[in-house]
């Protein structure tokens, strides 16, 4: 798996190296217990698990993330950077938040977030997406 160092916006924030940001309210799941958010400003580190899927590492709770695409993001595991975006400084489930991505064959690229699950670690994201896809194989 390739490491990115984050290069985020918000409405659009440029973030290298660690978060600057202390403030984790708005990283705490919302009401819904479907809904999940993170303030942009508080994400360390991203990991790709395959084209549809990244595991994001942020500051403060909960400290494990799983994003999932709405569709398959062509080079996203192979993307050599990310951009996390949305209309505000957080980025939600439920909301029209998208990742930015430069990939090597074709330059620019967007995917829609469908979904942020919170997760205990990078191992159980992976675990997770790898189950899910047995289930759809199964069917």
């Amino acid at each position: 798996m390739k490491r990115w160092q984050p290069m985020l916006f918000a409405p659009i924030l440029v973030l290298s190296g660690c978060a600057a940001s202390s403030d984790n309210v708005s990283d705490m799941p919302l009401a819904r217990a479907d809904v999940v958010c993170v303030n942009v400003r508080n994400i360390n580190s991203f990991d790709s698990i395959d084209d549809q899927h990244l595991y994001v590492k942020v500051q403060g709770e909960p400290r494990h993330l799983l994003f999932t695409m709405d569709n398959t993001c062509f080079g996203l595991d192979n993307a050599l950077a990310i951009v996390v975006k949305d209309r505000y400084t957080r980025v939600c489930s439920d909301t029209f938040g998208e990742v930015v991505y430069r990939n090597m064959a074709r330059g620019l690229e967007s995917c829609r977030i469908l979904n942020i699950e919170a997760v205990a670690s990078k191992d159980d994201a992976k675990q997770l997406v790898e189950l899910r896809k047995a289930q759809k194989r199964s069917y």
